[in-house]
């Protein structure tokens, strides 16, 4: 936590000093955003507060005709349960998760960033995690796949139809980095390919890793995707397969997906279902609704981990 509030102190510490920087500043460069969510989830017929608050902050100043500084954070808020001791319950608390803290600079030659921040697959992650809940489960195992990162150095480049990203992960416990190449062969169609590691850690007798290829069709409102990945997760080998598709009318989304992952020896990380979302997506504001189905064997829910058991997710968020 330390190194998240001192990331974060560099972040605002930077973006406050950006006067020193130009005579003039351009007030738009900044801005401050978030999203007000009510969610709750239904599954083995108990029910959970899903219920969150996002708060974010973005900027660019623009150094000279050559480089742009650039920073954002953002934080989750949740509520925390609140404890039972002699027949007395405690006051609610809040929870805070950074999701965001980082600092960097925008050249001709891409875009280079560190603190707290996207992974350098998550570009290709984000291809199917996509639904309002029922998606990107499968990327999280293993520290340099997961959607974002401590201590994390970020490039990233687009040149016409092409991206590229690279990043390391300096954490202690957590050292790794990944690739990610990306190409549109059309308007429609891009297609992408990754790499993701994390180094063996104290405590952890071997290393994890995996290898991503992904693809996109967007058409108007209507998006197909999948995700593919096959690695090691410290001893264990692991299958991991996403899809997506949706399709937007008017005000209304609907989409279905799948999440598939099974690793040797860590069935506790096992998941295999599809679930159905409807959205209504009025200005700034929406409601949806979705169904997940099971399909593995067990489909109890337990330990705090319902991936394997049928649910009922109902939200509505607002955002500004």
């Amino acid at each position: 936590m330390n190194k998240i509030n001192k990331t974060l102190a560099l972040t605002l510490a930077t973006l406050v000093s950006m006067p020193a920087l130009a005579e003039n500043i351009n007030t738009d460069d900044f801005s401050f955003g978030g999203r007000i969510e009510a969610r709750g989830a239904l599954a083995d017929s108990d029910f959970n507060d899903k219920s969150r608050v996002r708060l974010n902050g973005q900027g660019k100043h623009q150094i000279n005709d050559d480089v742009t500084a650039v920073g954002k954070f953002e934080y989750e808020l949740t509520q925390d349960s609140a404890n039972v001791d002699n027949g007395k319950k405690d006051d609610t608390t809040v929870k805070n998760k950074t999701r965001y803290a980082y600092v960097g600079v925008e050249t001709a030659y891409g875009t280079l960033t560190y603190g707290t921040q996207d992974n350098a697959v998550t570009y290709l992650t984000n291809f199917t995690d996509v639904a309002e809940y029922f998606s990107g489960y499968t990327n999280e195992a293993i520290t340099a796949s997961g959607d974002r990162a401590e201590d994390t150095i970020l490039y990233s480049v687009t040149k016409g139809d092409l991206t590229f990203n690279a990043s390391a992960n300096l954490k202690d416990t957590e050292n790794g980095g990944g690739l990610m190449v990306a190409y549109k062969l059309l308007p429609s169609v891009e297609v992408s390919a990754g790499y993701a590691g994390t180094e063996a850690a104290e405590g952890v007798s071997d290393p994890s890793d995996v290898y991503m290829i992904g693809a996109r069709y967007t058409k108007d409102t209507f998006l197909l995707s999948g995700l593919v990945q096959k690695g090691t997760l410290a001893d264990a080998d692991f299958d991991a397969v996403d899809a997506f598709a949706s399709y937007g009318f008017g005000e209304n989304t609907v989409s279905v997906s799948y999440n598939y992952y099974s690793a040797d020896e860590q069935r506790d990380l096992d998941l295999n279902f599809v679930a159905v979302e409807y959205g209504r997506y009025i200005g700034d504001v929406a409601a949806y609704a979705g169904y997940k189905v099971a399909l593995s064997k067990d489909t109890s829910a337990g330990h705090g981990n319902n991936n394997n058991a049928d649910e009922f997710i109902v939200g509505a968020r607002y955002s500004f």
